[in-house]
């Protein structure tokens, strides 16, 4: 009900922009795909490049300690029914500890892997902001939207400067 209650209110906004003075008024529009500058930039590329290689060398150690907590419960599991209760109590407690630094080490990979994220798209995300205004001001557009996060589901392509956006962000390359 909620969900066609607010697709019934996008459809009357948006009707009512196309129907108003101004939405005809305005001149110039265009738009562009955030992610496809993103991934066919050669700063983009370098960024996501960079991305997997440290996401691949987290991922390893990650994976070391998961083997190793891995190897210790099964030698555990094979050897419980023999071993004394104070032996038992003490292996237990080993693999306990183990397992709380794994998701210590896990939490901890999760949260560089998101700065990571941020550190490398973030300078690139500013100049592709940039660019845009740039291109906007100097072309005389009146809008330029970004394709995904402005709903658009029809667009004309003469109206794209998503090349256009990469071919300036690759003139400038990131800053080191």
């Amino acid at each position: 009900m909620m969900r066609r209650f607010g697709r019934l209110i996008l459809f009357v906004a948006a009707f009512s922009l196309v129907l108003s003075p101004a939405a005809w008024a305005a001149g110039k529009i265009g738009y562009f795909e955030m992610q496809r500058v993103l991934g066919e930039s050669k700063w983009g590329k370098r960024s996501a490049d960079d991305f997997k290689r440290q996401q691949d060398a987290i991922k390893a150690d990650v994976e070391v300690k998961s083997k190793a907590f891995k190897t210790a419960k099964e030698e555990f599991d094979k050897k419980k029914d023999v071993m004394d209760d104070k032996a038992k109590a003490k292996k237990i407690k080993e693999l306990t500890d183990m397992q709380v630094e794994g998701e210590r080490l896990l939490n901890d990979a999760n949260q560089k892997m998101t700065k990571l994220s941020q550190d490398l798209r973030g300078p690139l995300v500013d100049k592709i902001i940039e660019v845009v205004r740039k291109i906007g001001r100097d072309e005389k557009y009146d809008m330029i939207f970004e394709r995904e996060t402005a709903g658009l589901v029809h667009a004309n392509e003469k109206d794209d400067v998503t090349k256009q956006i990469i071919d300036e962000v690759d003139k400038s390359g990131p800053k080191k």
